[in-house]
Formats: C-alpha cells, structure tokens, sequence
C-alpha cells in the first residue's frame, strides 16, 4: 500500500522515501530502521510523528491574499467640504436677508416665523460646521491634543425689532380717508357732548409728561422743554414754548377698521398732511396805549355778555380769570390769566385783570402729522405745522361760532393750570401748558358741537355764517391720500446679529483654510479611521494594546505616531503605537508629500 506523501520536521524526503518502501515490504513488521538515524523507529513510534506533521499543501501564511484597500492621493479641499461651505453661505445670506431686507422681515414677522427661518438656517450651518471640522479637530489632535467647539444660539436675544411695508389704506380699508375734528373711537358721544371730557382726555397724556417729579423737591424739579416739536397723546404737537396745536385726527371708522386688521405687537403708522387749532402766545405789550384801549374795550364788552368774562376762585387766594367774545362770536382771541382772588362771588375788574392777562390766538393752521395705530390705541408720533393759516372759510368754525367756554370749562381750566399759581409758580411750563389748554379746549368743544357726526344733534344752532358751509368747506373734515406702513415686530437689525450669523460661515472658511495649508503636510485624509489604522499599523507595536480586546480600556495613554514611507515600490503610511514613558527613541509624525498616492 503506497502511503500518503507527508514532511517530518527534522527529516529529508529520501529518508521519508525509504521509511515508505519499508512500511510496503514488511507488512508483518512491528519496527523499521531509518538510515541515519540513531536506533529502531518502531510502528507507534512512526504513527506518533506521523500525526504531529501537517499535510504537505503550502501555508496559509505563505499564500497571497488580495487587497481591497484604494490607494489615493490627499486632495486639498474635498467636494463636500466646498458645498458645505458654499450651502452656509447661502443659509448666512438668507439669514441676513431675513432681519435686514424689510418686506421680507415684515413677512416673516408674524407668530415668530422669522426666529423659526433663522433657527432653520443656523442649524443647516450647524451641520455644514460639522461635516467639515472632524477632520481639522484630528489634525488639531495630532499636533497639540484634544479640542472641543460649541454651537452658537444667540439670535433669539436679538428680540425687539421691527420691520414696516408700505400699504395702500384705501384698498384695505375699503373707503375713501378722512381727517378731520373727531374724537377718538369710544369717545364720540361721551358725556353731555359739552367737551370737557375730550378736553382731559386729550390733556392727560401731556399733563403726565410735563409733571414735576414728585420724589423732589428742589428747584430744578421739573423737566426741560422740548427743544423741538414734540407729540403728546393722539393729537397734541407742542410746536414751542409759546405754540401748541391740536391735530385733526383720523375717522373713527378708519382707526376701527385698521384695529380690527391688525395682530398683538403690530401697529400702522400714518402720516398725512392735515388741519389743526393752533394756540400762539401774542405779544402784545400791556405798555402799549392802543393795546391797553382795546383790551379795555373788549373786557368791557365781554362783562355785559353772558359767559363771555368769567371768573373762578381757587380757595387759595388765587383765581383764574378767562375772558373772549361774546357767543356766538369770534373765539380766535382768549385773554386767560391767575389773579389774586377778590373772593368767591366777586369778579376782577378789568384794570385789575390786566397785568395778569395773557393773550393768545387761536387759529387753524396747515400741518403734517404722523400717527401709530395699534390694536387699542392712536398715538401721534410727530409733527410740525407751516404757521400759515388756513383760508377765511376754515376759519369759520372758531371766528363765528357758539362755544360759550367759560360756561363748561373753568374746572378744568383750575385743574390744568391753577399749580402755576402756587407749586409751579415762575415755571418755564407756564405758557406751554397755556397755549395747550385753550388749543384744547377750543378743539374739544367745536368737536362735540360740530363734527358731522353729531352735526344733527347740535345742542345750539350754528351762526348762519357756519351753517352755509359744508363739513369739507368748514374744515371739519378732510379727504386725504395719507401714506401707511404696516410695522410688525421682528428681531433687531443690528450688527451683532449678523455676527451671531457669521459666526459659523467664518468657521467653516476657517476651518478648510487652516485644513488646506497649514496641516495640509499632516498624514491625514478624509477617510481616516480603524481602516486606515489597520492597514498601515506596525504588528510589534501593538504589544502596548495587550489585555484591552474586551474592555478597550489602557492603564496608561498612547500615542499614535503617523509616517509615510515608501515600502516595496509603494508609498505607505506606517503607524506606530507608542507608550509615552518608553525608553525606545521617540518616533514623530512625518510631513505629508503633496500629490502622492498613498496605498
């Protein structure tokens, strides 16, 4: 029987080739001889070394596996990575876009949609962001060791801001625009329509601002005059020291009708040129003989007409004294002024009077005024008026017309002014407060008696000088193309916005700038990983890993040295683990040659 071809440590294929044609001849045998050996090789002996040979077919070890590694060459900025740049670019621009442009932001305005595009935009950045540091955090960690980043979420402290379009009114309001001496909506038939009501709630706004500051009490107390003219309330425009307009307002319907189209925190804003009554200090001098004969005149006439010279006692020995025309009658000059009080039922005489009397004229004027309409309030805003007065027919409603003022408003008159009799006295507020309380009263009173809304329902006839006109002509009212902008709370276009935004394009410029130059030389691809570890590892230094294959933990930290070489015709990188407190010559990562492919 041939035997199997087999190999002996230790013994020659000629010995082998004898053992075997000795097993075949002596089949009854217990032993052979090997020449060359020493002693009988017996046939248990034999079968024991037989079976600690292995079969004759090559090594496992000496065969040639295949390789399913792809070699390359590092390329400096991967396409990925210059979209990802590209794409937060493109998100920091609409991010910009969105606070800056203002049709945008105002669209976007409405239940925080701008903050939720922005949040959107950031964290596409985000991603961008992310995407491309891995590989500068494994460069970074190659050259000085770990490092971390932070994602950036400031934008929504940027709160606060607002972004206004403009709007046609008549297209959404449905009607024609008219300005004119109307009470606010909820006010026009308040009361006995007497005006005194209008007259504090149009005062109160300004009577708030110009207050003293009640925690002192030094002279310096109060604050400084607006140096400019300046918007109390929903009509009032202090035009200087000396002047004060009340502003014909928008119709109530109109305000209604732009309320009802508005949501929280969002508010138009219109501006239109419009009428107003004027109140201006004259400076007529009491000095003057023929300014002293016509007061005389007049103070006279008024003490034989009812209303016309009326007196109030204050308790405190001071009055307040108002004196114009008798009505009906020309209300465009009103002599006001605090006396000391010659007692309840007695009245100054107009010598008396004199030296305390201040005249002012009252008039209506050409003006312009912008308004902010919210959801439950009008506010002016600003204004300014020409000082040049309207035509004699829009004089009318003030030069003949029935107000009899003294009869309704000296109460309010004391409450307004009768603190520059006593705690106020000597304030530079004295003739502003003045000038805006007749403006005011005037205004009040002909807007209860004369408006078109309860034109009907006058409680005294209108001179014939009055009723021949029309509202238009009258200036009661007045159609005007006014200009709106519906204004809705955005984020603030500031610049530091704009940073926050940046913040994460700049990254990621920065990021493949430093990947592109400064460590491009680094022995590090896109790809870096256990692959790559794997293929290029030195088995001998994997010795320092021993006793981690469960637990992947080590008692002491290692180092990964990275080297390119050239190895068997190929440029390879090799890798080395290295123990920090090795006594073996420290090994460094080498420099990366440029445009080599690497297996």
């Amino acid at each position: 029987m041939a035997a199997p071809w087999m190999r002996f440590n230790g013994t020659s294929d000629h010995e082998l080739q004898i053992l075997a044609s000795n097993l075949d001849s002596n089949d009854g045998n217990t032993g052979s001889y090997i020449p060359g050996r020493a002693g009988f090789l017996g046939e248990k002996h034999i079968s024991a070394r037989i079976r600690d040979v292995s079969p004759a077919a090559p090594s496992t070890h000496d065969l040639p596996r295949p390789s399913f590694g792809v070699p390359t060459a590092k390329t400096r900025l991967p396409v990925l990575h210059l979209l990802a740049a590209i794409t937060a670019l493109i998100c920091f621009a609409l991010g910009v876009a969105a606070v800056a442009n203002e049709r945008i932001s105002w669209h976007l305005g409405v239940n925080n949609r701008q903050i939720i595009v922005l949040g959107f935009l950031l964290s596409i950045m985000n991603l961008c962001l992310g995407s491309v540091t891995p590989t500068l955090f494994l460069h970074l960690e190659a050259h000085f060791g770990p490092s971390t980043l932070q994602n950036y979420n400031a934008y929504k402290t940027f709160t606060g801001g607002s972004s206004a379009i403009p709007v046609d009114a008549i297209t959404l309001i449905g009607n024609s625009t008219y300005y004119g001496m109307f009470a606010p909506p909820g006010l026009q038939l308040m009361g006995e329509k007497t005006g005194v009501s209008l007259f504090s709630n149009a005062t109160l706004p300004f009577a708030v601002a110009s207050s003293r500051f009640q925690d002192v009490e030094s002279a310096n107390s109060e604050p400084p005059l607006p140096t400019q003219p300046k918007a109390y309330g929903y009509n009032i425009l202090l035009l200087n020291n000396e002047s004060s307009a009340i502003l014909d307002i928008p119709q109530p319907s109109y305000v209604s009708a732009v309320q009802a189209l508005l949501s929280d925190g969002e508010s138009w804003n219109v501006s239109a040129p419009v009428y107003a009554t004027v109140a201006t200090f004259n400076h007529s001098s009491t000095k003057d003989k023929a300014y002293r004969r016509f007061f005389y005149s007049f103070c006279e006439d008024a003490q034989e007409s009812s209303g016309a010279y009326t007196h109030m006692s204050m308790m405190n020995e001071w009055s307040l004294v108002l004196l114009d025309h008798a009505s009906p009658g020309d209300q465009s000059l009103q002599y006001i002024g605090l006396t000391p009080d010659p007692g309840i039922n007695e009245s100054p005489t107009c010598e008396d009077f004199l030296p305390f009397a201040r005249l002012y004229d009252i008039n209506r004027q050409r003006c312009n005024g912008t308004w902010t309409i919210t959801r439950g309030s009008i506010e002016l805003v600003n204004g300014s008026c020409s000082g040049v007065n309207l035509p004699q027919d829009q004089q009318e409603v003030i030069v003949h017309n029935s107000l009899f003022l003294g009869v309704w408003y000296m109460p309010s008159l004391v409450e307004f002014l009768g603190q520059f009799a006593t705690s106020r006295a000597n304030s530079e507020w004295t003739s502003p407060y003045t000038a805006t309380a007749l403006a005011a009263m005037v205004w009040s009173r002909i807007s209860v008696l004369n408006t078109p809304i309860s034109r009907n329902e006058l409680n005294f006839k209108a001179p014939s000088e009055l009723a021949r006109l029309t509202p238009e002509k009258a200036g009661l009212m007045n159609q005007v193309n006014d200009s709106a902008q519906h204004i809705r709370p955005t984020l603030r276009k500031s610049g530091l916005l704009a940073f926050v935004l940046a913040i994460q394009p700049l990254l990621i410029v920065l990021v493949l700038g430093l990947t592109a130059t400064v460590f491009h030389s680094a022995p590090l691809g896109k790809g870096f990983g256990l692959v790559s570890i794997m293929s290029g590892i030195d088995r001998d230094s994997l010795d320092y890993l021993a006793g981690a294959t469960l637990s992947g933990k080590l008692t002491k930290s290692v180092k990964l040295v990275m080297q390119p070489t050239h190895h068997n015709e190929k440029d390879v990188i090799e890798y080395h683990v290295m123990a920090p407190s090795s006594r073996e010559r420290p090994m460094r990562s080498d420099r990366f040659t440029p445009n080599i492919v690497y297996h």
